[in-house]
């Protein structure tokens, strides 16, 4: 169970098409790095509440564990590498590597709509097909 609710964020528009579902998680080396990696994220959360085709993101932070992950829902997958490659995000990404003890991503097939934390984590530890 996480200590902290997830943060959801969802657009207040109308969607078309399955979109691209991205999910990520990752854990960080030292505990002291919690905080200030928390405050990235939140950082980072309202950067996408503002990204062009975001349709839906939800944070999950376990602090003690000092793990994290995300699940963001994108209209397509040009819309998703332009928010990775600005800032915040885009120096979060530099400035947090070499402090994460692991890392991962993973494009999720769409339904449709956004999956939760544990359906994401559910279809990323599931074979690929």
């Amino acid at each position: 169970m996480p200590v902290i609710p997830d943060l959801p964020w969802t657009a207040r528009r109308a969607f078309d098409g399955p979109g691209v579902v991205l999910f990520t998680e990752l854990r960080l080396r030292r505990l002291r790095d919690v905080p200030l990696f928390m405050a990235t994220s939140l950082r980072i959360l309202r950067q996408v509440s503002r990204s062009p085709g975001a349709r839906s993101a939800l944070l999950r932070a376990e602090p003690l564990a000092r793990s994290f992950a995300t699940v963001s829902w994108w209209d397509d997958a040009t819309a998703m590498r332009a928010f990775a490659r600005t800032d915040p995000h885009r120096t979060a990404m530099r400035r947090w590597a070499p402090r994460l003890s692991s890392f991962g991503n993973r494009a999720l097939p769409s339904t449709g709509s956004m999956p939760t934390v544990d359906e994401a984590l559910a279809a990323a530890a599931a074979p690929a097909a």
